[in-house]
């Protein structure tokens, strides 16, 4: 049963559970407004070259222990972990490409008084983490398996050193994709998945999608994986805001900026012919894989993202036994970093979606 409303949400699920996940809804939405109302308001975008550098690094720096575990190969991967007593669950963030943790300090800050312990590792080839190459500006992966692998080892070596009643993951792009393998690979696990802005399906133009993962396969074959892709380079400081396909939100745009310049080792350039390939083959792996997963998930779409595709966001929910898909318009590709009118109403439903799976299945029915 598909049901449609605005934002927009697209509900995909038995009549029950429609029925049952909205009560749950109301009951969550009333606990969070009579509980922490101001509490849980995010900072203005106006506020934050200030309160950054004065509130949320401190508490990032403060509240959370950094680590290094080996993953797959021996790589080394970098993790930052809050754990609290008397927890609801635990949300680990499996962040997109390029991306790096202090880059979602300002979102563990705005879910800091969320009764959640948080965590959230560098990818391979990113980050902190181990990079792959000589020229550590690439974006390269052998395998896209050792991103799964990567994840499955923090979450049984970091996240599983606590004991935690429920276990949800955040993943944007990139991550969502290595999460969608990840979940079908380790049943059992999750007690649900938030997909932000997955990446399903790659927006190559000028090129036919078709045709760039045959020019991409036929180029890494040929020996030339570690490439850059075609018009790609390393990380570019000087990129400017107008035009950009990530945020209308130019102080957050301006703010990652700020953030690499800090700590530029954080910095990545374009991917390599060898990480697309890879991600062709993980795309059409984790799309395969949507009729199989057996936990709540809940997509955030961006109504205007360029990056990924929405069809192939819309195709995968309405295949999943239990997902709701949330369509905001105007949205770009990083919906925790759009500006507030669209970032506060993902905040308000990534809150939603996890307390209202940590409530008893007993939620009483609307008269």
């Amino acid at each position: 049963m598909t049901q449609l409303t605005n934002i927009d949400s697209v509900v995909k699920s038995p009549v029950s559970g429609v029925v049952l996940f909205r009560v749950k809804v109301l009951w969550v939405s009333v606990i969070i407004f009579l509980l922490c109302p101001a509490l849980s308001a995010a900072v203005p975008e106006g506020r934050l070259p200030v309160v950054f550098d004065s509130v949320i690094l401190p508490f990032f720096t403060t509240q959370f222990k950094t680590g290094t575990m080996r993953g797959a190969g021996g790589v080394a991967i970098h993790y930052a972990k809050r754990e609290i007593a008397g927890e609801q669950a635990a949300l680990v963030i499996v962040d997109g490409r390029t991306e790096y943790t202090t880059k979602y300090a300002e979102l563990f800050y705005d879910l800091r008084h969320m009764p959640w312990s948080f965590y959230i590792y560098d990818h391979r080839g990113q980050g902190m983490s181990g990079r792959l190459l000589s020229d550590a500006q690439k974006g390269d992966v052998k395998n896209f398996s050792n991103y799964v692998a990567d994840l499955g080892k923090i979450i049984q070596t970091v996240v599983k050193g606590k004991k935690h009643k429920r276990l949800f993951i955040l993943a944007h792009s990139m991550g969502g994709a290595i999460a969608i393998i990840y979940s079908v690979e380790n049943p059992g696990i999750l007690s649900g998945m938030i997909l932000c802005s997955p990446m399903l399906w790659i927006n190559t133009a000028p090129y036919p999608a078709e045709l760039a993962r045959l020019l991409t396969a036929g180029i890494t074959d040929l020996g030339g994986g570690d490439f850059y892709v075609f018009g790609g380079g390393s990380y570019n400081p000087a990129k400017v805001f107008a035009g950009n396909d990530l945020t209308h939100s130019a102080a957050r745009f301006a703010l990652n900026k700020k953030i690499l310049r800090k700590f530029p080792e954080n910095e990545l350039g374009s991917p390599t012919f060898r990480w697309l390939n890879q991600s062709f083959k993980a795309m059409r792996q984790a799309k395969a894989a949507a009729g199989q997963l057996r936990i709540p998930i809940l997509i955030l779409e961006g109504g205007s993202d360029t990056v990924v595709g929405r069809k192939a966001e819309n195709d995968f929910c309405a295949q999943a036994p239990d997902c709701i898909l949330a369509r905001f318009p105007g949205g770009r590709h990083e919906l925790v970093m759009e500006k507030d009118s669209i970032r506060n109403l993902v905040l308000q439903r990534i809150k939603e979606f996890i307390t209202a799976h940590c409530l008893p299945d007993t939620t009483p029915a609307l008269p």
